[in-house]
């Protein structure tokens, strides 16, 4: 591995603690204390300073009217060390080639004189003007401005400085203006005459006589306000009478990588060569480039090579952070980076660290270092309780417990990297990170980044109090206690028992049934004494777990109970029912938080909303993972004892099918089936529980909730089996008592279908089935017997007699001849109306021929006291119905009433009445036949003796007895029984008559037909 270690040597300067923040001052340059190789070794040139450096030895030598220069930076940013630079160039010809290049190699100029202002020297006796003065041995000089304290004027500062090559440093002014402010001279202050002097001075050196004079002075951005400003006044003043402006430069280019040059000159003397650089920076780039292949980050691989290779060994994050907090108020800037990376690389090359990294990653602090500490205090104080709470307390942080528990620093190099990125305090300043750009930031070759989005996850929502996330998504720490916070705080104030009734609810969730063919019922963690089981449902108990065995209490709750094959357990082997209550209390927690907000009316896209919501989901992951942990195994009824198998709750999301779980578990234990049609099943049950020719069903079903060894099914499997084998007769019941068999044969017997008659003659066409036997034999007016005729035709019986008789007999013995059966003919009549004025004519007919008809034209009953019909009648107005009725040896035909209209020159349809129309309907395709129907749905029709067919190379047929009367949607339904029978065919229907509620409905299907009534056919 290519460790810092081994590949850059570290200053020994940065393992010296009395050195890490030595701050050099101008005036040790005038009084010889610095050596300049030194200094230029350890310090880089930035653009700044060697601007700064051009542009002043152009001026002396005489090649620039550039006279006054301003270094405008915060505090520690380098202004100091630019002027020392400047002046050790100016006090040592002999070093400008070194470090400036061949232009500055000679030495033509020779020493240039140098005389230093620091505004720390407040107590200076006569001002800066008596400090200059002093420094260019003419102290003298100026001895008329020294008492009373005045400005020199203008002419004053030219005589004074005349001849001379001179820089002329002033180095923190604006707080030297600032305590000026509280000496009083004359009717003014201190800071007013020294501002005049100033000005007076500048303006003076923009004269030809001090054409080799310059004047450099730091600015402090706004950190001395009113010094500034005075500072700043003396500026314009001399812009203004000059005509020239002062140059201003800025030491370092904080945005730039600079930084980082800054960073490896001071820390290290040696570095590697380019080649090894960039071997390095690819090897960062391929793994940010596996990052991106597991959709963790998105960011350029090639970028990331270039800035490694401008940034090492630094890593390129450090700069982003660095400019986050170097705004902070206090901290100082270049100078305070600085000082916070010699703490940071002594200590990682005081350790393992620099012996176990390719780059120095800012996650690589070391919190509880208290050198480390306190810098990190020095940037931003208020993060304290965050830091001892979430991030480093000696072993003690949540971080720090999460990395012993899960081994590694995952946790620690997360918390310590959103820490760098939460330093900054000032207004509007960039807080945070996202899971990605943490990803990308503590990304190393050989380093599993794969657990980082749970670590941070877990870090969010379980664990850290002064963890946040903003709208962005970025997570950030500050000195307030989170949600998490809140949410600990209100779990650990619920008793168990609040907590347990959340667990329990949770888990109801979880296996409640829903197919209830498994289980029916679920009791979660009851006493023994609420256990109550039924013999017609199986219950599940959910227990907590005793010492990898079940509970002695629920052993001894089985071995008493009368219905063993109705209860299971599901219990474990671990304990970890405490657990399991403290997410319980974290819960209920988080549900009260958000019933808080929804109470409050917080938004659904608030981020405070949106974290609890998160939070919710994480806990309830957790406690899933619990619950897993503690219900680990099924203990079910078999072969008269409890048997046990392990269980292993799987989830998907935050959500479980334990109903599904349980039912796979059993099924693969041949406890539960699905296979309750059929044979098997029968036999099973007829084996199993119906173990008698006789038994009464609901000790069939008794014995299935005792007996272990039967398999459990869908509840009502046993009810749908009795009734499929009474169906089938393979079974027979007699009150509450079933009977399986075997029975004796059944006697024969038919079945006879009439499936037409004509109306006119009394001719019907029978359908003979023999049953249980294969012969029919026949007789009129007599019981049929063995010496009667026998039916040829058993599809078209053909007869006019009035009654039949049929005997059905088995030839090959097996079947008993059963008792005859009779048919009966009907008798039917038809009317006929005619004539007008004041006579009318009545003309009835019955059928079959022979038969007697009976009328009365008074409305009392024909049957008993009408006249004889022989021929047609005719009747006068004082008739209002006529009433007739037929009958042939001893079979009446229905009655028929007959009113008559007057009014009228034909009787019409009463469109209110219900109506049964006598018109045949022989329908010969599938196309009609589905017209057909659809009309009777339409119009609400039902069919009596409805004859339905299925005709194509074979035929399948369907005859209804005229006591069922079928509508159209369940004809459709018998033709599509019969077409999964046989559906090569024509669909035809056959219908005799059509019953409809009213004559309205008759009349708009005889329009949809396109067919004229015929009123004869009618009857209402």
């Amino acid at each position: 591995m290519q460790s810092i270690e081994n590949l850059c040597k570290a200053r020994d300067s940065i393992f010296d603690r009395n050195r890490r923040d030595i701050v050099l001052d101008i005036s040790d340059v005038v009084e010889g204390k610095i050596d300049p190789y030194e200094f230029f070794e350890e310090n880089y040139l930035t653009e700044g300073m060697k601007s700064l450096f051009k542009q002043v030895f152009r001026r002396f030598a005489n090649e620039s009217d550039s006279s006054v220069f301003k270094l405008t930076q915060a505090m520690g940013g380098g202004k100091t060390h630019c002027m020392i630079g400047l002046a050790l160039l100016a006090k040592y010809p002999e070093i400008r080639k070194h470090v400036m290049g061949e232009e500055f190699g000679k030495n033509v100029l020779g020493e240039v004189k140098v005389v230093v202002f620091n505004g720390r020297e407040s107590d200076a006796p006569y001002g800066i003007w008596g400090s200059i003065a002093e420094q260019i041995g003419k102290s003298d000089f100026f001895k008329d401005y020294y008492s009373p304290l005045k400005a020199p004027g203008k002419s004053a500062w030219v005589n004074l400085l005349k001849g001379q090559k001179l820089l002329i440093l002033f180095d923190e002014l604006p707080p030297y203006f600032e305590n000026a402010k509280s000496i009083t001279v004359g009717n003014g202050d201190l800071s007013i005459v020294t501002k005049t002097a100033l000005s007076n001075l500048m303006v003076a050196i923009g004269t030809d006589e001090l054409s080799q004079v310059s004047v450099v002075l730091s600015d402090l951005k706004a950190t001395y306000e009113g010094g500034s400003e005075q500072v700043n006044q003396a500026l314009h003043d001399f812009e203004n009478e000059v005509g020239r402006s002062s140059v201003n430069i800025e030491p370092v280019g904080l945005n730039t990588d600079e930084v980082y040059q800054i960073l490896k000159k001071r820390i290290f003397s040696e570095l590697p060569d380019d080649e090894t650089i960039l071997s390095i920076a690819q090897a960062y780039g391929e793994s940010i480039k596996e990052a991106g292949q597991m959709d963790l980050i998105h960011v350029s691989p090639e970028k990331m090579v270039q800035q490694v290779r401008d940034s090492y060994p630094f890593h390129p994050a450090i700069k982003d952070l660095y400019a986050r907090f170097r705004e902070n108020p206090g901290f100082q800037q270049t100078r305070g980076l600085i000082r916070f990376m010699r703490v940071l690389v002594s200590h990682l090359y005081e350790t393992d660290g620099a012996k176990n990294a390719m780059l120095i990653h800012p996650h690589m602090i070391d919190l509880n270092n208290p050198e480390m500490s306190a810098e990190i205090n020095l940037i931003n104080s208020t993060l304290g309780n965050a830091i001892s709470h979430d991030i480093a307390s000696d072993g003690d942080s949540v971080a720090e417990m999460e990395d012993s528990k899960r081994g590694g620093s995952d946790a620690q190099d997360v918390c310590k990297l959103i820490l760098m990125a939460s330093l900054a305090n000032v207004e509007n300043s960039v807080l945070g990170l996202t899971t990605a750009e943490i990803i990308t930031d503590i990304a190393a070759p050989g380093k599993d980044i794969t657990i980082l989005p749970d670590t941070i996850n877990t870090l969010e929502s379980q664990l850290c109090w002064y963890l946040h996330r903003a709208n962005n998504g970025k997570v950030y720490f500050k000195n307030t206690e989170n949600l998490v916070a809140r949410l600990r705080s209100l779990a650990d104030s619920y008793a168990k028992e609040a907590a347990l009734k959340d667990v329990k609810e949770f888990l109801q969730t979880i296996f409640a049934p829903e197919r209830k063919d498994c289980y029916q019922e679920l009791q979660i963690l009851p006493a023994v004494d609420d256990i109550s089981v039924s013999q017609d449902k199986v219950k599940l108990i959910l227990y907590e777990p005793h010492g990898g065995s079940l509970h002695p209490d629920l052993i001894g709750f089985y071995d008493s109970l009368d219905y063993k094959n109705r209860i299971c357990f599901l219990s474990g082997q671990r304990d970890t029912m405490n657990n399991l209550i403290s997410i319980g209390k974290e819960f209920k927690a988080i549900k009260f938080i958000l019933a808080e907000m929804d109470s409050n009316g917080v938004r659904s896209d608030d981020t405070q909303r949106i974290v609890a919501q998160d939070l919710k989901d994480n806990i309830i992951h957790r406690l899933l993972s619990s619950a897993r942990e503690t219900f680990t195994r099924l203990h079910y009824p078999h072969s008269d004892d409890l048997r046990v198998t392990d269980l292993t709750m799987n989830f998907e999301g935050n959500k479980c099918r334990g109903e599904e779980l349980i039912r796979t578990t059993l099924t693969d234990k041949q406890k539960f089936t699905l296979e309750v049609d059929g044979d098997t099943f029968r036999k099973k049950c007829e084996q199993r529980l119906f173990t008698q020719q006789t038994m009464q069903w609901s000790e069939i079903k008794k014995r299935a909730a005792i007996l272990t060894k039967w398999q459990w099914h869908h509840p009502s499997a046993l009810d749908n089996l009795k009734e499929e084998m009474l169906r089938k007769e393979q079974w027979r019941m007699d009150g509450g008592y079933v009977d399986k068999g075997p029975f004796p044969a059944p006697s024969t017997t038919v079945q006879l279908m009439e499936w037409n008659r004509d109306e006119d003659t009394g001719e019907a066409t029978l359908k003979v089935v023999p049953v249980n036997g294969d012969t029919v034999y026949y007789d009129v007016g007599a019981e049929a017997t063995t010496a009667s005729a026998k039916v040829d035709d058993f599809q078209n019986f053909v007869t006019k007699d009035m009654q039949v008789s049929f005997l059905c007999v088995d030839s090959k013995g097996v079947h008993e001849s059963g008792p005859t059966i009779k048919w009966s003919n009907s008798v039917t009549m038809k009317k006929r109306v005619f004539g007008d004025g004041d006579k009318k004519t009545v003309e009835l007919k019955a059928a079959p021929d022979g038969a007697t008809i009976k009328y009365t034209t008074d409305g009392s009953n024909p049957k008993n006291a009408g006249g004889l019909y022989s021929s047609p009648f005719e009747i006068d107005r004082s008739v209002r119905v006529v009433l007739a009725i037929a009958e042939k040896e001893g079979i009446n035909s229905e009655p028929l009433q007959i009113d008559i209209d007057w009014k009228a020159e034909k009787q019409g349809l009463d469109l209110n009445k219900p109506t049964t129309w006598k018109h045949d309907h022989s329908i010969k395709s599938t196309k009609d036949t589905f017209d057909f129907t659809d009309r009777l749905k339409k119009y609400r029709g039902l069919v009596p003796e409805a004859r339905i067919s299925v005709v194509g190379k074979s035929w399948i047929e369907l005859n209804v007895d005229s006591g069922i009367e079928l509508s159209g949607e369940q004809i459709e339904k018998l033709i599509e029984s019969l077409r999964e029978v046989y559906s090569d065919g024509q669909v035809s229907v056959n219908a005799r008559s059509i019953k409809f509620t009213k004559g309205q409905d008759m009349k708009d299907f005889a329009d949809a037909e396109k067919v004229d009534i015929n009123m004869d056919e009618v009857s209402q």
